[in-house]
């Protein structure tokens, strides 16, 4: 098993098969529908209007006339100077002035024609789209209805599932009421660290008490709890431990797996019913926000009480560390293993911490 670890009580596991959570949707749809519902008054048009065609302007329809009025001038004067004959001179400009009015008729008339066109293009495109936003507007009001009602029941699941969690926290708090407290704080030596460390704990904890102190059961030594984090709803506690591979000064191995004296403490706390979560020192010293979204996902997992880990979920997740064999803690003591990560804690009090029994 790799660190972080983390172990809870029976009577707290069976609580948990006995008293699912209850499962509640999660908000954030909803709030992606309240935007949706932000444009239901709002309908996008889709038609697209006519154009208006490209037709001859009413001035240059002037032209044509101003036209016809300087060849009526100039045909007479050109048949007089030519030696024309009345009549012919009126066949002449007849002729000319029919064509003249032909060509007008011709012209206007495909104006006329055009316009009348687009008239009519425009009266369809109303009347389409009037009926478009109508169908529209019935369809976004039949989806935000359907929406209210959806919001309405996600709303009242929301509500049932709250008071179903109140109502399991306070069973679980009577629960807990069971839960063995400290008899006192130990005078035990803390390191740097933990010092560290707790200020992390203290600012997304409620309740944190350092070194609080376990009296062992016919015996007349006692056990230091590293932290103690106490969920107050429920009154779930959880010791939190720091585990390092030696002892500052003596360079003694602790904590390692191949020994049997934390299996020992840990299986007294879980019959005290305390959750028993392990860190190493490096992972606290390296990532301690990491430590305290772990501690907030142990919380959310028997509580449901997710208040702790939203303040946390953009920290990524502790990466896991392989515990150490009493070999191997020699090795790391020989090689000063515990300062290339404590050199800017104050090595010399970082290091010098006493082992807490």
């Amino acid at each position: 098993m790799n660190y972080p670890i983390v172990f809870y009580p029976k009577v707290v596991m069976q609580f948990c098969h006995q008293y699912p959570l209850p499962e509640a949707t999660s908000s954030c749809a909803t709030s992606s529908q309240l935007q949706e519902t932000q444009q239901f008054g709002q309908p996008v048009v889709l038609l697209t209007p006519p154009q208006p065609p490209v037709v001859l302007p009413v001035k240059l329809l002037w032209l044509i006339w101003v036209f016809w009025l300087y060849g009526a001038i100039a045909l007479p004067l050109l048949a007089i100077s030519w030696g024309w004959l009345w009549w012919e001179m009126l066949l002449v400009v007849a002729a000319y002035s029919c064509l003249i009015a032909a060509a007008y008729s011709y012209v206007f008339g495909c104006r006329q024609k055009l316009l009348s066109r687009y008239k009519q293009q425009i009266l369809e495109y109303k009347q389409q789209n009037i009926l478009f936003h109508q169908h529209l507007s019935s369809n976004k009001q039949q989806e935000f209805s359907n929406f209210k009602v959806e919001k309405e029941g996600l709303q009242t699941g929301l509500k049932i599932a709250k008071l179903e969690l109140d109502s399991r926290n306070r069973l679980l708090k009577d629960l807990m009421s069971l839960r063995v407290s400290p008899n006192g704080t130990s005078q035990a030596r803390q390191g740097v660290s933990e010092q560290r460390f707790l200020q992390y704990l203290q600012q997304y904890f409620e309740e944190v008490v350092q070194a609080a102190e376990f009296k062992i059961p016919l015996s007349q030594r006692s056990y230091s709890a590293d932290f103690t984090v106490i969920h107050t709803p429920s009154g779930l506690g959880i010791d939190v431990e720091i585990d390092e591979p030696y002892s500052g000064k003596s360079k003694k191995p602790t904590h390692c797996c191949d020994a049997d004296r934390d299996m020992r403490r840990n299986q007294l706390f879980l019959e005290w019913n305390w959750i028993v979560v392990r860190f190493t020192e490096k992972q606290v010293v390296q990532a301690p926000l990491s430590c305290c979204k772990f501690l907030a996902i142990a919380i959310a997992f028997v509580t449901g009480d997710r208040s702790y880990l939203k303040q946390l979920e953009t920290e990524p997740d502790l990466l896991s560390v392989k515990p150490w064999t009493t070999r191997e803690a020699r090795a790391m003591a020989k090689s000063n293993y515990r300062l290339t990560y404590l050199s800017g804690f104050g090595v010399g009090s970082a290091c010098d911490r006493v082992s807490k029994f």
